[in-house]
């Protein structure tokens, strides 16, 4: 029960903070546009990415040293400063919630879903390095 715990509230920290993939799912919320298919799609990749980043920092304490866990750690915060410093530059982004439904089909949402996943660096920094390395030591 403490591990459930441990993992829904480091998800749920992880969740608010409010990333590119997140406003999307909001955004399409607030449209009313094939928000279940959205939130599926956004979960399952999720999922695969915690996954992905459980058994990469698994797969470098048993079969590597710890100087490439450390190479990813430096390369993550200078991505990460990069990322804050981007976004500080572009703080004047607006989102347009017009909707004009008749030319957005499933697969078009579905497609953006994917982009706003998997080329995220973001997601990345949250499901795969984040989380991964957090929950490692839990396979000892």
């Amino acid at each position: 029960m403490d591990y459930l715990i441990l993992g829904f509230f480091t998800g749920l920290s992880l969740i608010l903070a409010i990333g590119a993939q997140n406003i999307f799912v909001i955004e399409q919320g607030l449209k009313k546009q094939y928000v279940f298919l959205v939130c599926l799609v956004c979960s399952i990749s999720d999922l695969i990415l915690i996954f992905l980043g459980i058994f990469i920092f698994q797969l470098f304490n048993k079969y590597f040293n710890s100087n490439v866990e450390l190479v990813f750690n430096v390369a993550l915060v200078i991505f990460l400063l990069h990322f804050i410093y981007s976004k500080i530059k572009a703080y004047n982004t607006v989102i347009n919630f017009d909707s004009d439904l008749t030319s957005i089909t499933v697969f078009n949402i579905f497609l953006k879903t994917l982009g706003f996943t998997y080329l995220n660096p973001h997601v990345y920094s949250d499901t795969v390095f984040f989380l991964g390395k957090f929950f490692k030591r839990f396979y000892y």
